[in-house]
């Protein structure tokens, strides 16, 4: 019974972190779900529900309440401290990021090879690819028939942003232009923005994750170093989204939030295992 409550206390609390990190643009959502060593259980569980519904229905309510109050109590909170300490803050993700690294590589059980690096350099090509298309690049009426077949379209390639690590679901909702609207929906629950989008997310996850957990099982070695790929693709849009060079007071501080973000998930996740 207490490793039952300590599991679904540290699931919901994952999800916490990951409804927070969530709007912070160059910040993903699949990213921070690695970091916190949920994002294999999250796949299997919605790509194989019905193997064992009541067991992934447990997982996926607790992570997906934990999500909600992260993005609705919490991502004010961590854009405030990003505004404050802007730079400290994205290095603190970047060290994060990098300490999921060895984790990964342990999980595609091919370590490195030249086959590995070129699956790396495919996800990351992606990621590349996908920061260089021009932010507000749809323009429509969101509550009008047609707006409402549109948010449901772009709920699916959202919906790629959310499980796949290294793409910002914050930058993707930029690229089509609901990013403002959809803060704005979310403060007055605004239902005929959010539905539509929602069936699409619920959508696009149901096929994306599918795909995932397939090529997992089947093919790790080169879906786990695409992965990798992502997550270097994603640190390079945080380093370019930094607003300057650390200078002064900024190098130590940095120093110091980029070791304890790769170092505290190291150990996390190593304890994870």
């Amino acid at each position: 019974m207490k490793q039952f409550v300590q599991t679904h206390l540290r699931n919901f609390i994952s999800g916490i972190i990951i409804g927070a990190a969530m709007l912070i643009p160059g910040v993903s959502g699949g990213t921070t779900a690695i970091i916190l060593g949920v994002y294999d259980r999250l796949v299997a569980a919605v790509a194989s529900f019905f193997k064992d519904v009541k067991k992934n229905i447990i997982f996926l309510a607790v992570l997906a309440v934990g999500g909600v109050i992260g993005l609705l109590g919490f991502s004010k909170l961590l854009l405030k401290l990003v505004e404050l300490w802007e730079v400290p803050m994205l290095l603190l993700f970047i060290g994060a990021t990098s300490g999921s690294f060895p984790l990964l590589v342990k999980k595609s059980r091919d370590g490195f090879k030249l086959t590995s690096l070129l699956w790396l350099i495919v996800g990351f090509a992606c990621i590349f690819g996908i920061s260089q298309l021009p932010e507000s690049l749809f323009a429509f009426d969101a509550h009008s028939l047609a707006g409402f077949a549109t948010l449901f379209v772009l709920g699916i390639p959202l919906a790629v942003a959310l499980v796949l690590p290294g793409i910002s679901f914050s930058y993707m909702m930029l690229v089509f232009s609901i990013y403002d609207p959809f803060l704005a929906a979310l403060s007055s629950l605004d239902i005929a923005f959010l539905a539509p989008l929602g069936l699409g997310l619920v959508a696009g996850v149901l096929l994306t994750t599918k795909i995932l957990e397939k090529t997992m099982q089947r093919f790790p070695g080169p879906t786990y170093f695409a992965i990798i790929g992502f997550m270097f693709g994603s640190i390079l849009e945080i380093i370019r989204s930094l607003p300057h060079v650390p200078s002064g007071w900024e190098i130590p501080a940095c120093v110091l939030t980029f070791a304890i973000g790769a170092v505290g998930v190291w150990l996390y996740s190593r304890n994870a295992e």
